[in-house]
């Protein structure tokens, strides 16, 4: 793992992982320290707001930002008068302002199915978020992966939930990288 050390639980729950990501990570140091993950664009809101829950989830484990709490985010977008599904990058920047966040998380998750091959079902999910800065509008990161399980006895939320992993495993790489 590391080289004439040990490795911590978190960098081992991120880099044994294996992924097949499709990351990109601005290059230098990033002022965003913290963050708020807005619902991701889905086939449903239920779905949006499920996937950028594990999002939060692994970022947290990630350790590498503080996150805004998603009833904050309600109560502003309520006085505001905005909704939380579907918000566009600028919309979701300026939320991100008016919560004090750095920067906003968003996403899309394009795919949230099952698919049916040979008689049997197996369930693929596509995801892509990306890291915006509030002060900047620059993306600090991006990422996307879309897979089909070879596992026809995972559920889809299982499944959805590796997918996620997946993709923080490899930005948590690439974050290790650039800190070496």
């Amino acid at each position: 793992l590391l080289a004439g050390g040990c490795a911590s639980v978190v960098d081992e729950y991120f880099l044994d992982t294996d992924t097949h990501a499709n990351v990109w990570v601005l290059p230098g140091d990033s002022a965003v320290k913290k963050v708020a993950i807005m619902p991701f664009r889905a086939p449903s809101e239920l779905v949006g707001s499920s996937v950028s829950d594990m999002f939060v989830t692994e970022i947290l484990k990630a350790g590498r930002y503080e996150l805004v709490e998603r009833s904050q985010m309600a109560q502003v977008l309520n006085e505001s008068e905005l909704s939380l599904a579907g918000l566009s990058a600028a919309k979701a920047v300026e939320v991100g302002n008016m919560l004090g966040a750095d920067g906003v998380i968003v996403g899309t998750v394009d795919e949230y199915t099952t698919l049916t091959i040979k008689g049997r079902t197996y369930p693929s999910v596509g995801i892509s978020a990306r890291l915006i800065e509030c002060a900047t509008g620059k993306v600090i990161w991006s990422a996307d992966l879309a897979e089909r399980s070879e596992d026809r006895d995972v559920s889809l939320s299982a499944y959805a939930r590796n997918v996620v992993h997946q993709m923080v495993s490899a930005l948590y790489a690439e974050w290790k990288k650039a800190n070496r």
